[in-house]
């Protein structure tokens, strides 16, 4: 699963949101994923205020044609991490929990070297935990086609008992880490005694009307991998708040209007600034924002598996927001297409 940051592309400007769906626009898109291979599948959700315009794509037979893809499933990768967080911030909201208390008490062992976590270091990546735990890296050399799948809770225990290392230099700063996303969750079902999947279920998802977002189900697309081949679906096992929820752009877009309600402490929480980056970035729960000034604030989050690439990016000031979900793998050459795309349609809407 990747982050990173790109630079944003010159691109023409629409003059307005009724022309989403216009030739011109298609046209658009489709000069930007011509090269993407037969089979690729692209939804897109493009946001202002409530109303939301649907743009499905398919490459068959050398040629791009327009389908109704709103509801069908992609793998969404990292952009778990962001429904991870609002869980937290959920319980944050309903005085079950602080962000800066000590997740260690959830646990029925001591971690490794006596060392302390806390939620909102694990939410924004300033723990000071590497990428991934070290006993997972046998399986990643085993199955590097589903990397994941048979990191057992068994196995994370083990680590936390025995492995668990902090990266000395990096405690306190940025330092994007699957492993504390994952360990965020595990907490949070640990705490609770119930499985992460319930809590999801119950206190984020049926608030916010999204039935199709789930872990273990099928996507309505095969992946495509780095080298155009068929990829399999990733399963995230014990490691499944960094990357394991399976979701549509219809479900999506009604997370994404849900953050234009000022009123929604909960989801306010995760935009709330816990850490600067640089000088154009901070992280609040989950969400990156981005700041060219402080008065056009863009909250982004993307995602990738083995055989998908999503990417959603929103302004709340004047309540736009695209989301991307896709079926080329985050190590395909051209993934980066999404991101660049998701930025470029949200200009648009300025």
């Amino acid at each position: 699963m990747r982050i990173f940051i790109l630079v944003l592309l010159s691109v023409v400007s629409l003059n307005s949101i009724g022309q989403v769906k216009n030739d011109s626009l298609l046209s658009f898109i489709s000069s930007r994923i011509d090269s993407l291979p037969d089979g690729f599948a692209i939804s897109i959700a493009v946001i202002n205020n409530d109303e939301c315009n649907y743009i499905g794509l398919l490459k068959e037979n050398d040629q791009i044609i327009v389908k109704d893809l709103k509801d069908s499933l992609f793998e969404i990768g990292s952009l778990t991490k962001v429904f991870t967080s609002t869980l937290l911030a959920y319980e944050v909201v309903n005085n079950q929990l602080k962000l800066t208390q000590p997740i260690n008490k959830d646990f029925p062992f001591k971690f490794n070297d006596k060392i302390k976590l806390n939620y909102k270091n694990l939410a924004n990546h300033t723990s000071g935990l590497y990428r991934l735990p070290s006993n997972l890296l046998p399986l990643l050399l085993k199955n590097q086609d589903n990397p994941y799948k048979e990191y057992s809770y068994e196995l994370f225990d083990h680590y936390l008992q025995k492995e668990l290392q902090l990266s000395q230099s990096e405690i306190g700063k940025y330092s994007y880490s699957n492993l504390g996303a994952g360990l965020l969750a595990y907490s949070l079902s640990k705490r609770k005694g119930r499985a992460f999947e319930t809590l999801l279920n119950e206190n984020v998802f049926y608030q916010f009307d999204m039935p199709n977002t789930m872990f273990n189900t099928n996507t309505s697309f095969e992946g495509i991998n780095a080298s155009e081949q068929i990829a399999e679906n990733w399963k995230f096992n014990a490691l499944k708040g960094a990357g394991g929820l399976i979701s549509s752009t219809s479900d999506l877009s009604k997370f994404v209007v849900a953050q234009f309600d000022s009123t929604n402490c909960t989801l306010a929480l995760t935009r709330k600034v816990t850490h600067s980056i640089s000088d154009n970035m901070s992280i609040g729960l989950g969400w990156h924002i981005i700041k060219p000034n402080e008065t056009d604030l863009k909250y982004w989050h993307n995602g990738g598996t083995g055989g998908f690439t999503s990417s959603i990016s929103f302004r709340t000031t004047n309540k736009t927001g695209v989301i991307i979900l896709s079926n080329i793998s985050a190590l395909h050459k051209q993934s980066k297409v999404i991101d660049e795309l998701c930025y470029e349609l949200l200009e648009m809407l300025e």
